[in-house]
């Protein structure tokens, strides 16, 4: 399924750079990189039947997007993101100290719409699919670590989400963008485990288009 995402990822760039060359002005597509931070958390997770609050938890996001005029002042912006989440847990069962340090890391290919409410002002919003990549749960004790799990059979692999955001533009090439994002669905198929974990947190990027 990666590959077949990122042949279709490939393709679609291709087309998007097709027809960029035929348009000038303020219909011209662009595509552009971008580079920055996510702080985000899981929610709460349940632990051997006990329920605990995770913390945030920043991790790295980096990808490619495009930005398609839709008319008026609205554009469609499609993006594929490497997008590191997770979330830490500390907290005390059976009078024993403990630490849960899980890193999940997703392909999320986000599709949203953008409106300009100001010449270099835009709030955007749309769905968000996530295709899990890799994890590693790291679990201390007093102290002291118990060891590394990168099983991902508990983990769900494709999680349908949404975001949220605004972006400002430095110049017509160069741009900041903040954003809200959260899971509809539940990150672990393991309920006793996980509970109700969802993902959810903040993202901050700043891209470079052309």
């Amino acid at each position: 399924m990666k590959k077949n995402l990122i042949i279709l990822v490939a393709i679609s760039l291709g087309f998007v750079a097709n027809v960029n060359a035929q348009n000038t002005g303020t219909d011209k597509i662009k595509i552009g990189i971008k580079a920055g931070g996510n702080l985000m958390t899981l929610g709460k997770i349940t632990y051997f039947g006990q329920e605990f609050d995770s913390s945030y938890k920043p991790g790295f996001t980096a990808g490619i997007f495009s930005e398609i005029p839709l008319g008026a002042k609205f554009m469609l912006v499609p993006e594929v993101n490497y997008s590191q989440k997770g979330a830490d847990v500390e907290g005390s069962i059976s009078g024993f100290k403990g630490k849960v340090e899980t890193r999940i890391n997703y392909l999320d290919v986000p599709i949203a719409v953008s409106y300009r409410i100001a010449p270099n002002f835009a709030i955007f919003a749309g769905p968000q699919v996530s295709f899990l990549l890799n994890q590693k749960t790291t679990t201390y004790l007093e102290g002291d670590k118990q060891g590394d799990n990168t099983d991902t059979k508990d983990f769900e692999k494709t999680i349908a989400g949404a975001l949220i955001g605004l972006g400002y533009n430095f110049t017509p090439n160069i741009n900041v963008t903040g954003r809200y994002m959260r899971d509809f669905q539940k990150g672990s198929n393991d309920k006793s485990l996980y509970g109700e974990a969802k993902n959810s947190g903040l993202s901050l990027t700043v891209g470079y288009s052309f």
